[in-house]
């Protein structure tokens, strides 16, 4: 074969293996105006589930995110949120297990030893690297959605006293990202359902004439529709009327209330429907494994009682083949 031959040879192969990957590629996230947008143009919606097998980060275990990643994958979801990772694990495995399987995640950036305590506010230099090394480590996949500043830490009228304190930190997470020159990618907040702060709240960490200082989005751990229900009975309706006009995006980022039984999960067809998609980004089903509080979607087994021998620390069974309730 001719040197020339060669490399028109090395040419359709390297320029085929460009294609393939170009093609399974995921596409990015970004925040404009009150919509989430993927990097080809398409809107985007939240169709999530949350997941947190371990305490620590279940995002180490490439084998059980392959088993899980099929799943979801076949139950139509596109996201998943993770409250706690350790950000010097290896995360690549799982999340191209992820993206391989089109699958976002939006991620917390604290911890329980680095969160923002309501109590006693406050927003430090430690709390910020802790912060910057969970972003370090997880900026560089692109099926990346979001970043969570903090999870429920307003969850009375007293703690408005800490809402300074969670702007903030998304104020300096933003600066860091924009000064390391990584991806825009969203940076918000997770919130309590609770009447006595809401809207102001929601509306206090969107406003502002500087973007830098605001919230790239922000999100709900509703639990208002509970049994046979509807869009007027479960308060649904007024959720609505508080964000008709919001300037960022917004979803559900826990939702399922599980009493009285059955589950329905009708809340969904509202919040992808006419009632509701023209305001909101979607919704994160809480949540994936079946633990005592029997918001489970899967099990890995019948649970045991946590005193058998080897049984797990609260007796549900945490990998292997996830089988749906």
């Amino acid at each position: 074969m001719c040197v020339r031959q060669v490399k028109m040879l090395y040419s359709t192969v390297f320029g085929l293996a460009a294609l393939a990957a170009a093609a399974n590629a995921i596409s990015t996230i970004k925040a404009k105006g009150s919509k989430f947008f993927t990097s080809d143009g398409h809107q985007f919606f939240v169709k999530g589930v949350a997941y947190q097998l371990t305490p620590d980060d279940p995002l180490v275990d490439s084998k059980q995110c392959k088993l899980d990643a099929s799943l979801m994958k076949t139950l139509g979801a596109n996201t998943i949120r993770v409250y706690h990772v350790d950000p010097n694990g290896d995360h690549s495995g799982c999340m191209s297990t992820f993206s391989d399987a089109g699958i976002y995640l939006f991620v917390d950036l604290d911890t329980f030893t680095t969160q923002i305590n309501p109590d006693t506010p406050g927003w430090n230099q430690t709390q910020l690297r802790a912060f910057q090394k969970v972003m370090d480590e997880f900026q560089r996949y692109d099926n990346v959605a979001g970043f969570f500043v903090g999870n429920e830490v307003l969850t009375t009228g007293n703690n408005s006293i800490a809402a300074p304190y969670v702007k903030a930190a998304a104020r300096d997470m933003k600066a860091y990202r924009n000064a390391k020159g990584y991806r825009d990618i969203p940076i918000g907040y997770s919130a309590a359902d609770i009447a006595s702060l809401r809207p102001n709240l929601q509306n206090y960490l969107a406003c502002g004439t500087n973007a830098s200082e605001s919230l790239d989005f922000f999100s709900l751990n509703a639990y208002e529709w509970c049994g046979k229900s509807d869009f007027m009975t479960s308060g649904y309706d007024q959720l609505n009327a508080n964000v008709t006009n919001y300037p960022i995006p917004i979803f559900f980022s826990e939702t399922g209330c599980n009493t009285p039984e059955p589950r329905t999960f009708a809340d969904q067809a509202s919040i992808f429907g006419s009632d509701m998609d023209s305001y909101w980004s979607g919704a994160i089903i809480y949540e994936w494994l079946e633990e005592a509080n029997n918001y489970g979607l899967i099990n890995y087994g019948s649970s045991v009682a946590p005193t058998a021998t080897n049984a797990p620390p609260d007796g549900f069974t945490r990998s292997g083949t996830p089988t749906p309730i």
